[in-house]
């Protein structure tokens, strides 16, 4: 087996500029993939943002609600001192969650409107600059959307015909889709004219389990876990856009793999005389096609790292020019795109392998 891997090393890097062109070309095709791939794992994540980060360990919402993303949940005032008095319960808010369209400099944004009491669960988790909302008409603007707005502390802007003032600038509440803006849970009444109601009650306790049945018996509304909402965003997410960028995923592979095979049967073209001599000695389709795997092999590992690097590179520019994409590749990720590009390998090896099987030694000696 030794001796079979110099033969395909040598016939891989015997033009080094056609080499280079293929690295870059599988280069481009993996990295694509590692693209799409780390930027689906960044907006998995920013869309459930406000369940992983808001510090609560339930959500009392409406009955029949099943995430924030695709669901409209309306709970009474009423259920809150119930839930309150309820034993283990530590603490219960009531928050106001709800799409709007903000005004900002001439140019209409979709933002996600959360308003919490000022001294309740629901407000931003990572205030950046300034301080939370603490009356009617203050606001927490994400940071990224105050700076393409060129909004900073202090600054108003409105909001449903009502003007707020810029009291403070939040990290991490940005998704690709919209920007969060927190306001008071007095706004967020005014602006939704939602009355004696509230999105959802968040609620604090070391005995999530035994606290959600007493819940769900005593009010009738649903006690949700945040990892339970935040699945089931991810799978509205998945039945909107995964559909789309799997395909993306596979047609970057199969461009990687007709770059590898395309490579490697031009090299062939060339070489033939060298593959046709080593079937005269005897080399068999086995032999054949290991000495192509093996460069195939060559184009597809090495293209690995060449994608991977340009994979940071793009994810690098992408993000300073759009901070709101986020990207998120993990270990097992970055072991799924190698092992597909060995896969990417063994398909490329076919059609130059059915060539120098069909190829008559006695051809070399005729100037084939």
């Amino acid at each position: 087996m030794l001796g079979r891997v110099p033969a395909a090393r040598r016939m891989a890097t015997a033009d080094p500029r056609r080499l280079l062109v293929s690295l870059l070309g599988v280069g481009a095709a993996i990295g694509l993939v590692m693209l799409l791939q780390g930027m689906w794992n960044g907006q998995l994540v920013q869309i459930t943002a406000y369940e992983d980060r808001v510090g609560a360990d339930l959500f009392v919402a409406q009955r029949g609600t099943e995430s924030l993303l695709g669901d409209t949940s309306l709970v009474p005032l009423t259920a809150l001192e119930e839930i309150r008095g309820l034993p283990a319960v530590r603490r219960a808010d009531p928050v106001y969650l709800h799409t709007t369209v903000s005004e900002l400099h001439g140019s209409k944004e979709f933002v996600f409107l959360a308003g919490s009491s000022p001294t309740g669960l629901g407000g931003p988790w990572e205030v950046a600059a300034g301080r939370p909302p603490q009356a009617g008409g203050e606001a927490v603007v994400d940071s990224i959307l105050a700076e393409e707005h060129s909004l900073t502390l202090g600054d108003s802007f409105e909001m449903k015909g009502k003007e707020f003032e810029v009291v403070g600038l939040s990290e991490n509440t940005r998704s690709w889709m919209a920007a969060f803006i927190f306001v008071t849970d007095e706004s967020a009444r005014l602006l939704a004219g939602s009355g004696e109601t509230a999105s959802y009650i968040l609620v604090q306790t070391d005995q999530v389990v035994q606290v959600a049945a007493a819940i769900e018996e005593s009010t009738g509304l649903v006690a949700l876990d945040p990892s339970l909402l935040a699945e089931n965003d991810r799978q509205v997410l998945a039945g909107i856009l995964k559909s789309p960028v799997t395909l993306m995923i596979l047609i970057a592979f199969a461009a990687g793999t007709l770059v590898i095979a395309l490579t490697v049967y031009s090299g062939l073209v060339d070489r033939v005389r060298e593959y046709g001599i080593a079937k005269a000695m005897g080399a068999g389709p086995l032999r054949v096609f290991a000495i192509v795997l093996g460069q195939t092999m060559i184009l597809a590992v090495t293209g690995s790292a060449v994608g991977y690097l340009m994979y940071l590179g793009a994810a690098w520019l992408v993000s300073r020019l759009r901070p709101q994409f986020w990207f998120a590749l993990e270990p097992r990720h970055l072991v799924a795109v190698v092992a597909g590009s060995i896969v990417m390998a063994a398909a490329a090896a076919i059609i130059p392998t059915r060539q120098v099987v069909r190829l008559d030694p006695a051809s070399v000696y005729q100037g084939w």
